[in-house]
């Protein structure tokens, strides 16, 4: 294996646990040709990859699905014109990243599927269930008569539901968690075909030259906030809640506040709100910390041992909060009921037990014993 191409949809969520296993093959000398946005070019170039820009605005999930029932066709051939000069051993993607599997079969290399969601997969698998069942039924018609225009210009096979363009197992799929925090009743479905890594350790590239770290590390107690750059916007009531709760506390609260417009509130003076907060670099400082418990946010906080309060909003978010509570290693919270006072006492809580903060650590260490992204590269380098 020599030459890898790398698809991902351009979300934090996605791109980020990406990184890692981008830095792991160019260090193990294949080059990545990694097709996203402007917004993580330079992250992806500082994992090694080669950058390429899609010409369309491929974050679906928090713009909708209309630019691939408008354009898809367009989508592909932009992209096989940018590698028309290239040549490839494979293509690994995320899961949700459509068109991958057809791009693949036109190219006739392997693929290799990425996931950065996984709980609750075995209800995904079945799209009636799914929340977004009615979207999908709804957008199908328009969907059929985009997949025949890219059948007939291409000579791929597109899947007949709308769904499967965005959800693409393959025979081998890369899942961040480990077994032991995998729960019972959903291990059988990760059979041979998904290998379990751990979570995603790579220190990606982060700026912080516009973050007072300085005022971090001068803090007697620092408390970390962040619904996520999909999410951040979801509920803008939890933001006067959190201000009502930790305003004026001994904590310096650092909160991330993505494209969410809080210029109607007033923000505390103990607080440091910015739309993008450099993540890992604050977990160092982080004493204690509430999140949507989205998957990626949820492993940088077990992975820095900063125990936290879970709002959970969506997606897998009340899956992966629930797993935390069975397992003893935090507080979940309904995030549209929750009170001031009932926030505050949570976050005391969840920093002062010790039990929170063990049973966190015992996720870590499953994590760190999982194999990581060489155990990933190797199973790629297998079934290449």
């Amino acid at each position: 294996m020599t030459k890898v191409l790398f698809l991902n949809v351009t979300t934090h969520g996605h791109v980020n646990p990406s990184l890692g296993l981008v830095n792991e093959l160019t260090n193990r000398g294949v080059e990545v040709v990694y097709f996203s946005s402007e917004e993580f070019r330079e992250k992806i170039e500082a994992a090694g990859a080669v950058y390429r820009p899609y010409h369309y605005d491929l974050n679906i999930f928090k713009n909708g699905f209309d630019v691939l029932l408008d354009h898809g066709l367009d989508i592909m051939q932009d992209i096989l014109t940018q590698i028309e000069d290239d040549s490839f051993d494979a293509v690994i993607h995320s899961i949700a990243m459509p068109f991958s599997k057809q791009l693949a079969e036109y190219l006739m290399i392997p693929a290799v599927s990425m996931l950065a969601v996984f709980m609750g997969m075995q209800d995904f698998m079945k799209p009636d269930k799914t929340q977004l069942a009615g979207k999908f039924k709804a957008l199908n018609d328009a969907y059929l008569l985009e997949a025949k225009k890219i059948e007939q210009a291409l000579t791929v096979h597109m899947p007949t539901r709308f769904f499967d363009l965005i959800f693409n197992v393959e025979p081998l799929n890369i899942v961040f968690t480990s077994d032991y925090f995998m729960p019972e009743n959903d291990r059988a479905f990760f059979d041979e075909k998904y290998v379990l890594v751990g979570a995603d350790i790579y220190q990606r590239l982060e700026d912080t030259a516009n973050f007072p770290i300085e005022r971090l590390k001068e803090a007697k107690e620092v408390l970390y906030i962040s619904f996520g750059t999909i999410f951040g916007g979801f509920a803008k009531d939890i933001y006067q809640k959190v201000f009502d709760a930790f305003g004026d506390s001994e904590y310096l609260v650092v909160m991330a506040a993505h494209h969410v417009g809080l210029e109607e509130l007033t923000v505390p003076d103990n607080f440091i709100v910015q739309e993008y907060i450099p993540q890992n670099e604050v977990l160092k400082y982080a004493d204690v910390a509430i999140t949507h418990n989205g998957l990626n946010s949820m492993n940088d906080l077990i992975l820095n041992e900063v125990p936290f309060v879970s709002l959970p909003m969506g997606s897998d978010q009340p899956a992966l909060a629930e797993r935390l509570v069975e397992l003893n290693a935090g507080i979940r919270l309904d995030y549209q009921q929750v009170d001031s006072d009932e926030l505050k006492a949570a976050v005391e809580k969840v920093q002062v037990e010790p039990d929170y903060l063990n049973n966190l650590k015992q996720i870590k260490q499953s994590f760190l014993d999982a194999g990581g992204y060489k155990k990933a590269v190797d199973a790629i380098e297998a079934y290449i």
